[in-house]
């Protein structure tokens, strides 16, 4: 409503056509002449203004010397998407302003108003920017935001900022909870300059993004129960390990890994183990070809368990033995040569202390 009071400024908001200003009125009662005029003169000022946008495909000052098509646009990223059920946490939400002028329509440029020109083309890449941003979080109940609208006061091209929500999660929630972020802003549609002095024209606009949290009970804890193996240097073996999930959720989709090097050549790196219910056990199961030059000693392998809630990862120790039938037969050779060793030995002592036997000469035959 225009006051016509005398004395005083009149503050119009006219964003319904893109445009907002203030218009001077004298402050006495006009009389009904003068009341006629200015009623028409707004009449032509809000024409000017609707015929620029029918022109255009939005609101446009009516003659400038450039048009500009493109503006921000504001893409949405979560940091941190995994809650757990009854928390409180931060959810941290990542703005990001990968808007860019997608055609810049220069219009006639009379002599003598180059330079005018030349600052207003500079001032139309101001509509790259997002000024007076308000971001809302809002959820269906099943997370409680905790944390007001947050502002910022712009948002420039190729430029991020980060938003921190606290939010508070339901303890029987569980599994994908959709929420979404309501942008509201401003940004410049057109620029004009007379005389040196810029006049912007913003309008506001606004975007839902939809996101998608999860809300994930304790993970799985795998752990290793034991490992069997059948390893003999030159032949082909076994591993056999055991796993048992300690948690309170299944670790579905489970694959076991084997990471081993020389000497050891894997025939198959990995077992499918499927879901593991909790305290449930699976054995994962691989065959080996062991060097023959591989010592007769414990060597370390690695295992991964890889699911649908992460990935756990194993040190296991493993023997290299030799066969039974090759210990045997060690066990006897070195047995035949300490009892040979012994003999001899016993011999050189019984010669040694018996002194060295006397030098005989040669028998003759009588006369």
């Amino acid at each position: 409503m225009i006051s016509l009071l005398k004395g005083g400024t009149c503050t119009t908001n006219l964003y319904a056509t893109g445009y907002k200003g203030q218009i001077e009125m004298p402050t006495e009662l006009i009389s009904p002449p003068r009341l006629i005029i200015s009623l028409l003169l707004l009449a032509l000022f809000g024409a000017e203004i609707a015929q620029a946008a029918s022109g255009s495909g939005g609101v446009r000052f009516a003659e400038d010397y450039y048009k500009v098509e493109g503006g921000p646009r504001i893409d949405v990223s979560v940091v941190n998407p995994i809650f757990s059920p009854g928390t409180t946490g931060t959810l941290r939400v990542v703005l990001a302003n990968d808007g860019v002028v997608e055609r810049l329509v220069p219009g006639v440029v009379p002599p003598g108003s180059e330079a005018e020109a030349a600052q207003e083309m500079l001032a139309e890449f101001g509509s790259l920017e997002a000024s007076n941003l308000m971001a809302i979080l809002r959820s269906d109940g099943q997370i409680e935001v905790l944390s007001g609208p947050l502002t910022i006061d712009l948002l420039g091209p190729g430029e991020t900022t980060i938003l921190i929500f606290d939010i508070k999660i339901d303890k029987k929630e569980e599994g994908p909870v959709p929420i979404s972020l309501n942008l509201e802003y401003e940004h410049q549609v057109d620029v004009s300059f007379s005389g040196g002095t810029a006049s912007p024209l913003y309008l506001p606009s606004s975007r839902t993004i939809d996101l998608i949290l999860s809300v994930e009970g304790k993970p799985p804890a795998l752990g290793l129960m034991g490992a069997r193996s059948t390893l003999h240097p030159g032949e082909m073996g076994s591993i056999s390990l055991i796993f048992r999930n300690a948690g309170d959720n299944p670790a579905k989709n489970s694959t076991a890994r084997l990471v081993a090097g020389p000497p050891f050549t894997l025939q198959q790196d990995r077992d499918h183990l499927g879901d593991i219910p909790p305290g449930g056990v699976a054995v994962a199961r691989f065959n080996v070809v062991v060097d023959g030059s591989a010592r007769p000693q414990e060597h370390s392998i690695g295992c991964e368990i890889s699911h649908d809630g992460g990935v756990a990862t194993f040190s296991i120790p493993v023997s290299v033995a030799l066969e039974e039938g090759s210990r045997r037969y060690g066990t006897l050779l070195l047995g035949a040569l300490l009892a040979a060793g012994g003999g001899i030995a016993f011999w050189l002592i019984r010669i040694k202390k018996s002194g060295s036997p006397r030098r005989r000469g040669p028998i003759l035959p009588k006369r």
